[in-house]
C-alpha cells in the first residue's frame, strides 16, 4: 500500500511558495513590481515564476522530525512512499532529492497547480481510490483524504471527511491556527527587544527636565518606536528564516523554527509600522520624521546593510542613536553633543561586542564564517580590538564632558559624577573580558539584563547621577 505525503505545512512547517517568495523578496528587492504580473498567469505560473529564480537550501527547512523517521521506516519495510505537493516540481524534487525518502515526486508543473481535487485525480489516476494512505495537514487535502484508504494529518484536532471518517494524527501536532499563533506572535514581536527603545528617554533625564508633559512625549517615542522595532524584527526573520535554521540558537525563533508562518509574519510587519508612524503623525510631526528615519535604516539594514564588513556595525550604532534622537524629537529637547557622542561610541562598542561573541561561538564550534554575514573568525581579534578602544573611547568623552560648561549648569554637586567613571572601567573592562572568555551571548544588550553586576553597576552610577543633581 502506498504512502502518499503532502509537503507544505505538513512535511515541513512551512509552505515553498512562501519560502521561494521571501527568498526573491531578499535577493531582488527592486524586482518586485514583476509580482502583480506572475500572478496574472495563474497560481501555477506564479510558483514557476518564482522557482526559477530562486535557489533554495532544503537542508535549511524546518522538517518535521518525527514524520520524517516515520516514512523512513515505512519505506525500510517495503512501501512505496510518494511526495504530492502544490509546490512547484523543482522545488519539491530538490527536497526529495536532500532527504531520499521518496520514490516519486508529484508537484505542481505546468498550468495544473496540484492541490486539493488535481491532487485527489492525479493520485487517483495512478493508483486508484482508496489504494493509498494520505498524510496532509489542512481543509484542500479534504478531497485526497476521502479517496484514500486511511487519512492522516499532522494537527492536533482532527478534520471529519464527508464519509464520516476523522483523520488519524500522525507526526508532531502541529497548532497552525486562531488563539493558537498569538503566542509565536508575541514572541516574534521580541518584546524584551524594547528594552533598547528605553533610550527614547534619555535626553528628557540628561537635560533634567522632569515633567508630566516630557514624560508623556517621551512614552510617545517609546510605544512608536517598539511598533516600528518590531516591525522590523519581524520582516528581518522573515527574510533570515532560511540562515536562522542554520544557527543553534536563532533556530527555535518563531518564523525560524515554522511556529509562525510566514505569511503572517509579512502580514503583521507593515501593519505595526503603519500604526507606529500613525501615532506618531496624530501626535508629533517630527516624532514622525524621526521614526520614519529609523524605519528605513532598519530596513536598510535587514535587506542589505547587515551582510557587509562593518558597515553593519556602523548602523547598529546608529541605530542606538537614532532612539535617542527620537526621543529628543517627541520631548523637543535639544540633544547635547556630548550626549550623541557618548552614545554612538558605547553602543558602537557593544555592537563590536555583540559580533565578537558570535564570531567566538563560530570558532568552537569549527565554523569559519556565519551565515548572511560578511565577517570569517579571523576577524575576531580586529573586531575585539576596534570594541574595546570604541569603549575607552566613550569613557574618554564622558570625562570630557564631566569638564563642560553643561555639567556647571546641570548639577548642583558634579564631583559625584567622578564615581561614575571609574564604575563603567570596571563595567566594560569586564564585558569586554568576558566576551574574550566566551561567556557573553550575542546580544549583550540581553546580557546585561540579566546580569545582576552590570544591573548594580548601572544602578549605582544612576544613584551617583541623582546624587551630583541635588
Amino acid at each position: 500500500m502506498t504512502l502518499v505525503v503532502d509537503l507544505d505545512g505538513t512535511l515541513i512547517r512551512s509552505d515553498l511558495l512562501w519560502e521561494s517568495l521571501v527568498l526573491f523578496l531578499k535577493r531582488h528587492p527592486l524586482q518586485v513590481w514583476r509580482l502583480p504580473f506572475w500572478l496574472l498567469r495563474g497560481k501555477a505560473g506564479f510558483k514557476e515564476s518564482l522557482a526559477s529564480r530562486v535557489e533554495l537550501d532544503p537542508a535549511a527547512l524546518p522538517y518535521d522530525e518525527v514524520l520524517l523517521e516515520h516514512i523512513g521506516r515505512q519505506r525500510s519495510a517495503g512501501r512505496e512512499t510518494v511526495l504530492a505537493t502544490g509546490a512547484h516540481a523543482r522545488l519539491a524534487e530538490g527536497v526529495a532529492a536532500h532527504l531520499g525518502l521518496f520514490d516519486r515526486v508529484l508537484a505542481t508543473a505546468g498550468p495544473v497547480n496540484l492541490t486539493s481535487h488535481a491532487k485527489a485525480r492525479r493520485l487517483a489516476e495512478l493508483y486508484g481510490a482508496g489504494a493509498y494512505d494520505y498524510i496532509g495537514n489542512s481543509r484542500a487535502d479534504l478531497p485526497v483524504w476521502l479517496a484514500s484508504r486511511q487519512p492522516y494529518s499532522v494537527t492536533a484536532r482532527p478534520f471529519r471527511l464527508a464519509d464520516g471518517r476523522l483523520t488519524s494524527q500522525l507526526g508532531t501536532p502541529h497548532h497552525g491556527a486562531g488563539a493558537a499563533l498569538l503566542l509565536p506572535l508575541l514572541k516574534a514581536l521580541r518584546p524584551r527587544q524594547w528594552l533598547k527603545n528605553l533610550l527614547v528617554f534619555t535626553p528628557m533625564l540628561a537635560s533634567h527636565t522632569l515633567e508630566l508633559p516630557m514624560l508623556l512625549a517621551s512614552l510617545l517615542a517609546f510605544v512608536v518606536f517598539s511598533l516600528c522595532a518590531s516591525s522590523a524584527y519581524l520582516l528581518n526573520d522573515a527574510l533570515d528564516a532560511q540562515d536562522d535554521r542554520m544557527h543553534p540558537v536563532k533556530r527555535r525563533r518563531p518564523i525560524a523554527s515554522g511556529a509562525l508562518p510566514l505569511w503572517l509574519g509579512l502580514a503583521a510587519s507593515p501593519l505595526l509600522a503603519a500604526i507606529g508612524l500613525a501615532l506618531s503623525a496624530l501626535f508629533n510631526p517630527l516624532l514622525l520624521a524621526a521614526a520614519g528615519v529609523y524605519l528605513a535604516a532598519t530596513l536598510t539594514y535587514s535587506l542589505h546593510l547587515k551582510r557587509l564588513l562593518m558597515i553593519d556595525i556602523v548602523a547598529l550604532a546608529v541605530l542606538y542613536t537614532l532612539r535617542v534622537l527620537g526621543g529628543a524629537a517627541a520631548t523637543g529637547i535639544e540633544p547635547s553633543f556630548w550626549l550623541l557622542a557618548f552614545s554612538f561610541f558605547i553602543f558602537l562598542s557593544l555592537a563590536l561586542l555583540k559580533r565578537h561573541s558570535e564570531l567566538g561561538r563560530l570558532q568552537r564550534d569549527g565554523e569559519e564564517r556565519p551565515h548572511g554575514r560578511g565577517y570569517t573568525t579571523a576577524d575576531r581579534l580586529p573586531v575585539g580590538i576596534m570594541g574595546v578602544n570604541a569603549a575607552f573611547v566613550s569613557l574618554l568623552i564622558f570625562i570630557l564632558y564631566f569638564n563642560s560648561e553643561n555639567v556647571l549648569v546641570l548639577y548642583a554637586h558634579p564631583v559625584w559624577l567622578l564615581g561614575i567613571i571609574p564604575l563603567l572601567v570596571f563595567w566594560l573592562g569586564r564585558l569586554w573580558t568576558l566576551s574574550f572568555r566566551g561567556e557573553v551571548n550575542e546580544d549583550p544588550v540581553l546580557y546585561v539584563s540579566r546580569d545582576k553586576v552590570s544591573l548594580t553597576v548601572l544602578a549605582m552610577c544612576a544613584a551617583l547621577a541623582i546624587a551630583a543633581s541635588y
